[in-house]
């Protein structure tokens, strides 16, 4: 069984405010995937949406600290 979020169509490209605004995804800018007129409203640079992932990144919630660097040591 696949899901969608509402008001995406499937195989469409996941938006960041689906629940804000009815237009799919073009861009991706400041880490979310958006459309080119919610992308006017963010600050940063524009980037080339990427594909979806099939797998987590990261296994654990531990692995994803550490490789972004916020795991303080004792």
């Amino acid at each position: 069984m696949q899901t969608h979020i509402a008001g995406e169509l499937p195989g469409a490209t996941p938006f960041f405010f689906w629940n804000l605004c009815e237009r799919h995804a073009d861009i991706e800018k400041a880490g979310r995937s958006v459309c080119r007129g919610c992308a006017a409203r963010l600050r940063g640079r524009e980037n080339p949406l990427r594909a979806a992932a099939h797998e987590a990144l990261y296994l654990t919630g531990r692995s994803a600290a550490e490789a972004l660097d916020m795991v303080e040591e004792n």
